[in-house]
């Protein structure tokens, strides 16, 4: 069991280490870097101040060394400086994580609550149209990015409905305020429920084979019971 822990543990800790270089490669593959970006927006470049500016920065030191002062920073809590805000990273993303939060929470209720019942009912009416319906439905879910959902319930409610408004205040009303969030965390959690509602499904279906639930339809039982 210990042996199992302790290669578990190194293999979830190569894994991250795997991961944080993929991000940091990603970041740097992208053209340009914050000193491109702050002499464009003042309108000129002069190439001795935007080498300084390099050079404070760690932009002139080597590739891996400029790794290590990252990921050392991000294991130290240090998120770094918004140089477009003017303000350090953390306190760019704190505001947000509340809603956010509300809105993961309520996107997976959504996804709980509609993925389990659909995946029973598909299973209990196996092979029927409604089956197949559902089946449909639960494969355009997996197909369908989320952004994409996203944009199209945008077009529905606000352009072409008009029932929603494309920004508002959060209200101070729960009620309210659940409201505000239903469509966005439908929105997310849409794609969830479609893996929930296919993997119901299997399980159902994987119980309702077993040789106790045979039996028991043998003696009389019925699907209900």
């Amino acid at each position: 069991m210990a042996s199992y822990v302790i290669r578990r543990t190194v293999l979830m800790v190569l894994t991250l280490i795997g991961l944080s270089i993929v991000i940091f490669a990603m970041l740097r593959l992208v053209p340009g870097n914050i000193a491109d970006i702050l002499f464009d927006a003042a309108g000129f470049i002069d190439p001795a101040e935007k080498a300084q500016l390099e050079e404070e920065l760690g932009l002139a030191d080597p590739i891996p060394l400029q790794y290590w002062y990252w990921i050392s920073g991000l294991l130290q809590g240090d998120l770094g400086f918004s140089y477009v805000s003017e303000l350090p990273t953390y306190d760019e993303i704190a505001p947000r994580v509340p809603i956010t939060a509300k809105l993961a929470i309520l996107a997976l209720f959504f996804s709980v609550a509609l993925g389990l019942p659909l995946g029973v009912i598909s299973a209990v009416n196996q092979n029927s149209k409604l089956d197949y319906a559902l089946r449909l439905v639960s494969l355009s879910g997996l197909s369908l990015p989320s952004f994409w959902l996203a944009l199209l319930i945008l077009m529905a409610f606000v352009s072409w409905f008009g029932s929603i408004p494309i920004y508002t205040d959060p209200p101070d009303n729960l009620w309210d305020e659940l409201l505000l969030y239903s469509i966005p965390a439908a929105a997310v959690g849409f794609r969830s429920s479609a893996l929930i509602m296919r993997l119901t499904r299997s399980s159902m279906l994987e119980v309702m084979r077993q040789d106790y639930i045979r039996t028991a339809k043998a003696k009389g039982a019925s699907d209900n019971s």
